[in-house]
């Protein structure tokens, strides 16, 4: 969809995620993983990546399901799913390659992501590929991650793809959607800041795991014996949704300094609505001082609070995610990333943490 809107001059972004939530001790729960990635979607000469063809397939099959009183997915016996999206998946990455009047040895990377493994296994051999055609497809080191994977290998492939290369992605879920696409000389120039092996790289492994079954709501706990927080209203989350959601502060236009929340009057200088709106979502910062509260609500206590600098100015208090309290010390570089607060009376009420910078 966002190709063909892009074909019509209108860019789009796209953003896949998932969080993959399997019964405990089931395969599901030990082979998936949580990501996302995005994309924009446009036509223009900063595009790093052009469509050459595609194609696309559905099939109707009882693979896996849930209905909406379960808590967790079931999957038939993978080999029927095989031996139904197999020769789908075949099918329409050869309707794909044509499209795009492409061979399969043209294809310097061969992206293959299917929610039932074996429903892939054929399509090497099928297009004759190459053993180095193939991308890796990050299962071991991150697991499947549902509606994002796709997304995911494709965004580590181009982290390294070279001018002129050609990529085939497919997606097999209830059918097959295929991608040919071809990496512009872009690529060179605007390349993704972060690539996908630092962010794994990244990654911390010393969750335990009775606290992953609480916080994906799998193992019933009690709650902090705590007064529970309000309930987050609408009509100020509407108002303030700039600063919520974006977490755009302010910066006064006569002296330069920036301001977390957004104010009217300058703290520095004393003038009053000369700000311009700024965001402050990308800029790292550093923790001035912070303080460790054992007493506060939380499904993971001790509470870590800090006041962070902002790079170009700009001060907050926020609490940090993501550390050891051992491990917080004055000037910690930080980045900020948008998590969960609480949720109270059905309502999930977001806004913005400092973590340490990956």
């Amino acid at each position: 969809a966002a190709a063909d809107a892009a074909a019509a001059g209108r860019t789009t972004l796209v953003c896949m995620s998932d969080v993959v939530i399997g019964a405990p001790g089931g395969v599901r729960e030990s082979q998936g993983g949580d990501g996302a990635a995005a994309f924009v979607i446009g036509d223009g000469d900063e595009v790093i990546a052009r469509v050459l063809g595609q194609a696309s397939a559905t099939a109707e099959l009882l693979d896996v399901w849930r209905v909406p009183e379960e808590r967790f997915a079931r999957q038939w016996e993978e080999r029927f799913g095989a031996e139904v999206l197999g020769p789908i998946a075949a099918d329409t990455a050869v309707r794909a390659l044509r499209d795009a009047a492409t061979e399969p040895g043209q294809l310097s990377t061969v992206v293959i992501d299917a929610a039932n493994p074996r429903a892939g296994a054929g399509l090497p051999r099928a297009l004759k590929l190459q053993p180095q055609q193939l991308a890796d497809p990050l299962l071991d080191m991150v697991g499947r991650t549902g509606a994002a994977h796709a997304g995911l290998v494709l965004a580590r492939a181009l982290d390294t793809a070279e001018p002129g290369r050609r990529i085939l992605l497919l997606s097999i879920a209830d059918g097959c959607d295929a991608l040919v696409l071809e990496v512009t000389d872009a690529i060179t120039e605007h390349r993704a800041t972060r690539s996908v092996d630092r962010w794994i790289e990244s990654k911390r492994n010393d969750l335990p795991y009775n606290t992953y079954l609480k916080w994906r709501a799998v193992l019933p706990f009690e709650a902090p014996r705590r007064p529970d927080p309000e309930r987050p209203a609408a009509p100020p989350m509407r108002r303030h949704e700039r600063w919520k959601l974006g977490f755009h502060g302010s910066r006064c236009t006569e002296c330069g300094a920036g301001h977390l929340p957004p104010q009217r009057v300058c703290v520095e200088c004393g003038a009053v609505d000369k700000m311009k709106d700024e965001p402050f979502a990308d800029r790292t910062g550093q923790i001035a001082t912070y303080t460790i509260d054992r007493l506060a609500y939380s499904l993971q206590p001790p509470v870590v609070m800090a006041v962070v600098d902002y790079e170009g100015g700009g001060r907050f208090t926020t609490e940090l995610t993501d550390v050891d309290p051992s491990d917080v010390q004055i000037g910690n570089q930080l980045e900020m990333t948008f998590r969960r607060l609480y949720s109270i009376g059905g309502v999930h009420n977001y806004f913005w943490k400092a973590r340490p910078r990956r």
